[in-house]
């Protein structure tokens, strides 16, 4: 049998059977003088994908049969850290098999055995494959698995500087959040504010001491962020926010690796066979899953939160099909099910929210400051607090606060149902000495063209009237609210939405002097597309609003009763790096013309334009008249480098009431951390720094960690990017175009493969290389070099010696000589400045003269 039908059968059986396996050099029919170049083993930057997931990109030996990897501790830090599955294989032996040679495999191919490669030389990706039998168990529930961290020190700023200037006086206020990494797990984190005429506040200042889900915090903490963080299934309506001095231990969500997004019902179904289970809503297929046969838990990650009902139908690989309906519930949110959440936490509150000066000073307060019991800055609380939520996403919880010597207790319950007006019933409350009490309900209903909304809210304090009005962390006033909301998709696709409010406030002690405001809206809205760029949006609508004052001898109220139609029409048109857009907007009222709104609103945003690709602007325009003779026009400008975000706007006023204003903003930070420091736009309590030193200095890259802001960094600087603390350290960096072809190169990052912590900083490294196109002839003893290979640019000359090679390297280094070998011998070949030109990005040698090594 001649090579040729060998390779025909090889195909064939391949093809056939599904069986992807490397095929042989002999097994092809060459051309004399190509068996060297068709067997040689080449290497290259590859990008190692594993379960769908880029993890590195290391350089690689490969050829037709197999592949070897050139840095394999890299790959297996990021194979066998803690957010990927588990393998039965410990570190030491994962190395050891990835060390050897792997088996080179085609695209579809699966591992038995041992673990293969498939390799895409088109787009530098190497897909590694390992055997079902290398990975352990998946548990159903959540695993208690908790984020890892070095014990390593950082220190992250960030500020927000603001300076108002109008018609009236001007102003200048400054806020800052500082977070001090000391060992990973131990931090202290401050935030404070300065504004003229208010003083210098210090909300928050306090060393905090993580392990594993547990926090301890001492120092000036946020009440009510605490209670947030550490029972996060709980609701607080009636507390107020107040920064104290203090302690608190609790429980902490971000400790865990899959912190989880909230809870759902259980969703099973029985196989006896394999088979797909597919799931519809209200007639509408939402999933699909295949399963083996036996008892199998659905994933319901990607089905829509709210309380509906799913059909669930079985189809076997045998052909029969069962079909049955289960009612389900999703609460999105930042909690777990199963886990018991606790705080416990005491101190000393003032009424000014963490001044300094309360301690000693009053301030601007003359008189009656005195008025209450324990003045301004003299409050003691503790507050125990318990929460849990079911898997079927059933929350409930209590606690018991004491503030001074008054003594509250709280609840707190979510109940999820699946009725015909509800999906969801929430509710919580506050009871106090002498009868106190307040309380709030609602339910929510949300289907697929339709939304219903409906709370009450009821606060009343039956304490001493020389505490009413007295600042707590529990409100000692009296107030009632009631909102109402409908939204709807009717036919046509017209919207409808309507809503009632009902808010009542009592100014004095037992629910004398009451103010109450009563309002309802009701909207028909419907969008014309006139165009691909241009839209027209039609709204009409009803107001009706009513203002009562009611004390013990007068009655007073004002009603306003409105019809109003509203014309929006939109023109937008977008490019790859600019969108820009044109609002104009005309309100007709029915109580006169000279109550007519019209308005005009112009938008542009520059992506990475030529003049600053490291930068994102914004330019903003307005134009309002309103009623009577006020006429109000406004212009702004923002910017989103690597300095941080600036803004400044001013806006004027004409007619009856002449007023002008005049705004800057600046917001940025800096990063010190993993022996280096930088500045640029922050906005978390983590960071990384971009070094982009060794890079070109007339390119642009762009890095992202994860799902992330990303931030644009211009070769030859560094600049920092703010991160989610408790996020993994995975950057990815893409070069920007700068309308310039011949200068594309192959991005890798190097940092350190861990989880950054508040605090911490760890540094991004991006180097690059960049693949040369060289053409030439090769001589030897005055003569063209046939069947010669280039090494390292992956070519083999002709008979006359003609060549074309691909070569990587480096962004900063030039090809000086080639090295080529025939029949075994090696040759140098150096390359004469004389002799090359480099058209298009192509170096195009004359002749290259080849001498033995």
């Amino acid at each position: 049998m001649n090579k040729t039908i060998k390779l025909i059968i090889c195909l064939l059986g391949a093809g056939s059977g599904g069986i992807t396996f490397p095929l042989l050099a002999s097994d092809i029919a060459l051309p004399d003088g190509f068996e060297d170049i068709f067997d040689a083993r080449q290497n290259g930057v590859f990008n190692i994908i594993y379960t769908d997931i880029s993890i590195a990109s290391i350089a690689v030996e490969f050829d037709r049969r197999e592949v070897r990897l050139l840095a394999p501790s890299v790959i297996v830090e990021q194979i066998t850290a803690e957010d990927m599955p588990a393998l039965t294989l410990s570190k030491e032996a994962l190395l050891e098999k990835l060390s050897a040679p792997l088996m080179r495999v085609g695209k579809e191919a699966y591992a038995e055995k041992e673990i293969v490669a498939s390799l895409d030389e088109s787009d530098a990706s190497l897909r590694l494959i390992f055997p079902a039998s290398y990975f352990k168990a998946k548990e159903e529930a959540y695993e208690r698995t908790y984020v890892p961290y070095r014990n390593q020190a950082g220190f992250v700023h960030s500020h927000n500087l603001n300076y108002l200037s109008d018609s009236y006086s001007d102003s200048l206020s400054v806020s800052a959040v500082d977070t001090l990494n000391l060992t990973g797990n131990s931090y202290i984190k401050g935030a404070w504010s300065y504004a003229e005429g208010i003083n210098f506040n210090l909300d928050e200042l306090a060393l905090n001491l993580e392990h594993n889900n547990t926090r301890f915090k001492a120092g000036r903490q946020r009440l009510t962020g605490n209670l947030d963080d550490s029972t996060p299934s709980m609701n607080y309506s009636f507390y107020n926010s107040v920064s104290y001095d203090g302690v608190s231990l609790g429980y902490m969500l971000d400790g865990y690796l899959d912190p989880g997004n909230g809870a759902a019902t259980p969703v099973t179904v029985y196989l006896p066979q394999a088979g797909t289970v597919e799931v519809y809503r209200s007639g509408r297929l939402i999933d699909l899953q295949q399963f083996p046969a036996g008892l199998q838990r659905l994933n319901t990650d990607s089905w829509p939160s709210g309380g509906y009902d799913v059909t669930l139908v079985a189809k076997l690989n045998s052909g029969s099909r069962e079909e049955k309906v289960q009612p389900f519930f999703k609460r999105n949110g930042r909690f777990r099910s199963g886990d018991i959440e606790y705080l416990a936490q005491m101190g000393r509150y003032d009424q000014r929210r963490g001044a300094l000066a309360s301690r000693t000073f009053r301030g601007s307060c003359n008189s009656g400051c005195d008025n209450y019991k324990h003045g301004i800055g003299d409050n003691y609380f503790a507050n125990l607090s318990l929460g849990y939520t079911t898997e079927s996403a059933f929350s409930f919880g209590g606690g018991v606060l004491m503030d001074n010597e008054t003594v509250y207790g709280n609840a707190s319950m979510d109940i999820p149902v699946n009725s015909w007006f509800a999906q969801r019933l929430y509710a919580d409350a506050v009871y106090g000495d002498e009868n106190s009490f307040g309380y709030q309900v609602g339910l929510m209903k949300n289907i697929h063209r339709f939304g219903l909304n409906v709370s009450y809210r009821d606060n009343r304090y039956r304490g001493e009237e020389s505490e009413f009005r007295r600042f707590g962390i529990v409100p000692t006033y009296n107030f009632d609210y009631l909102q109402f909301g409908v939204s709807a998709n009717l036919p046509w696709n017209v919207g409808l939405g309507v809503t009632y409010g009902l808010n009542t406030l009592y100014q004095d002690y037992g629910r004398q002097q009451k103010s109450e405001f009563e309002s309802w809206d009701v909207t028909l809205n419907r969008d014309f597309m006139l165009s691909n760029m241009v839209n027209l949006r039609v709204d009409l609508g009803y107001h009706r609003g009513v203002n009562e004052f009611t004390s013990l001898y007068s009655n007073d109220s004002a009603t306003e009763d409105r019809i109003f139609a509203q014309l929006t029409l939109g023109l937008r048109e977008r490019s790859y790096n600019h969108y820009q857009s044109l609002y104009l907007r005309s309100r007709f009222n029915d109580d006169g013309s000279d109550k007519n709104l019209y308005s005009a609103d112009y938008t542009l945003d520059l992506d990475n334009p030529e003049f600053d690709r490291g930068g994102r602007y914004s330019l903003n325009a307005s134009y309002d008249r309103g009623p009577g003779e006020s006429n109000s026009a406004g212009a702004g400008v923002s910017v989103d480098n690597r300095y941080g975000y600036s803004a400044a706007g001013i806006t004027k006023s004409f007619g009856n009431n002449n007023y002008s204003q005049l705004y800057l903003s600046q917001r940025s930070g800096f990063a010190i951390g993993d022996g280096e420091i930088a500045l640029g736009r922050m906005g978390n309590t983590s960071a990384l720094i971009v070094d982009a030193r060794d890079l070109p200095e007339d390119q642009y890259f762009e890095v992202r960690n994860l799902s992330g802001e990303p931030v644009v960094v211009k070769g030859g600087q560094k600049t920092t990017m703010g991160i989610a603390p408790y996020q993994k350290v995975t950057p990815k960096a893409e070069q920007m175009f700068t309308g310039k072809t011949d200068a594309f190169y192959n991005l890798t990052t190097q940092s350190t493969t861990t989880w950054a912590r508040p605090g911490q900083v760890y540094q991004v490294k991006i180097s690059a290389t960049k693949n040369q196109t060289v053409t030439g002839r090769l001589y030897y003893d005055g003569q063209p070099m046939a069947h010669a290979r280039v090494v390292g640019g992956n070519a083999m000359s002709d008979e006359e010696g003609l060549f074309v090679g691909d070569f990587t390297l480096k962004t900063d280094s030039r090809l000086e000589s080639l090295t080529v070998n025939k029949e075994g011998q090696v040759y140098i070949c150096p390359l004469l400045e004389q002799n090359v030109r480099v058209a298009q990005g192509i170096m195009q040698i004359r002749e290259v003269n080849c001498e033995i090594q």
